[in-house]
């Protein structure tokens, strides 16, 4: 059985570049003709929005963590290019995380029972999940399902100082999932100022891994968004595109 990769990429703050991490790994794999699947966890949709896919007919990552659509997983799925495949998002989540505060009903295995069924059929290389900001019952699903995370952070104090904590979350789930690691801290929007720089030689001083490379900050990124078109896609030769391509090679 080939080996499969299932990555969530996670940050409590938002505004980090999470979802732009995700959707520039997957078109970049696609590149190399591996088929990738990204699910989508906020209830916000933006990946699912990037996509195409809101509103769709077909399940939604609720309808996974509820349990009412059943694994073959691809049923689930929508293909958005020739080799990427979407679980999108919908607004119920904000309806599941409720539930979980007020009634501690979470199904925190969903997602696992649904990279299972990917890894069964083979047809997969890379799974890629989209979490909200926080700790929510999708991304918990999604870190219980995950064998690696990646944070994508700005060199900021905030998220320097929420660093510890998020790192302590992500250590609690590996005690129910033991296969869980950090991949690394991705530094994104890096630009050359003295604060930046400051902040950087901080965080690579923790016991962390950072990512040697670093994602540029460049316009080239919300031009993308607009046009919905990955950066390593719309502007190959960006500073963004050449750092997403160096960072999917390390």
């Amino acid at each position: 059985m080939r080996t499969m990769r299932t990555i969530a990429v996670l940050n409590m703050k938002g505004g980090v570049g999470k979802t732009t991490t995700v959707i520039n790994l997957a078109h970049i794999l696609a590149n190399d003709y591996h088929r990738r699947v990204v699910v989508d966890c906020d209830p916000q949709c933006n990946l699912t929005s990037f996509y195409g896919a809101a509103g769709a007919e077909g399940p939604t990552v609720a309808d996974v963590l509820r349990g009412t659509h059943e694994p073959y997983w691809v049923d689930n799925v929508i293909e958005v290019t020739p080799w990427i495949s979407i679980l999108p998002a919908s607004t119920q989540l904000w309806q599941l995380d409720l539930a979980a505060i007020q009634e501690g009903r979470s199904n925190i295995n969903a997602l696992r029972g649904f990279v299972q069924a990917v890894q069964e059929d083979q047809q997969v290389d890379v799974v890629l999940f989209d979490c909200p900001p926080g700790f929510t019952a999708a991304s918990t699903a999604a870190l219980m399902a995950a064998q690696e995370v990646i944070i994508p952070v700005l060199m900021d104090g905030f998220s320097l100082e929420g660093m510890t904590e998020m790192l302590a979350q992500v250590a609690s789930i590996r005690s129910s999932n033991p296969a869980l690691k950090v991949g690394g801290v991705l530094i994104n929007q890096w630009h050359r100022s003295v604060p930046v720089i400051q902040a950087e030689k901080v965080l690579r001083a923790m016991p962390v891994p950072v990512y040697n490379q670093t994602i540029r900050r460049s316009d080239k990124v919300l031009e993308s968004t607009m046009v919905k078109e990955a950066v390593a896609d719309y502007s190959i030769t960006s500073s963004a595109a050449r750092d997403y391509r160096l960072l999917v090679q390390e």
